[in-house]
């Protein structure tokens, strides 16, 4: 198809393109940003979740032996996962739902909130339902 890019690194023919109306051109060129930013957003979303199972990984590999929470929730790794803010809240919460750990503190700095309350503290998986049925309640997929 001629002027019509098939990947974002592909460019259009000049404006002097014989047979092409103004209207078509803006129409592919719309339609070539329209590609650039989805194959931006889909590269940036891989890359958050392969990066966020790598710490979360390695937080889980290196603490399992630690019981302070707070030393848990100190460790490089989890401090990183913080740092991804709230667009891995529907990967927190998959990884509570499938084991319920010590995600509790990384959901509290990221949310702002706190729905467990204090018959549930300690509580692990007393804690990650109250969390789960938080994640729904908010509308997250997990």
């Amino acid at each position: 198809m001629s002027g019509v890019a098939v990947c974002p690194e592909e460019t259009f023919e000049s404006e002097s393109q014989v047979g092409v109306s103004k209207d078509s051109r803006i129409a592919s060129e719309q339609f070539l940003a329209t590609i650039k930013h989805l194959h931006s957003t889909i590269s940036s979303e891989v890359g958050i979740e392969e990066r966020f199972n790598y710490l979360a990984a390695l937080w889980e590999t290196e603490v399992q032996n630690i019981s302070s929470a707070t030393e848990m929730a100190m460790h490089p790794a989890y401090q990183q996962i913080i740092g991804m803010g709230k667009q891995i809240i529907p990967l927190l919460l998959l990884r509570l739902a499938i084991q319920p750990h010590h995600w509790f503190w990384a959901l509290r700095a990221i949310t702002g909130e706190n729905p467990v309350d204090s018959t549930q503290a300690g509580k692990v998986k007393a804690m990650a339902e109250v969390w789960l049925k938080w994640g729904r309640k908010h509308g997250y997929r997990f």
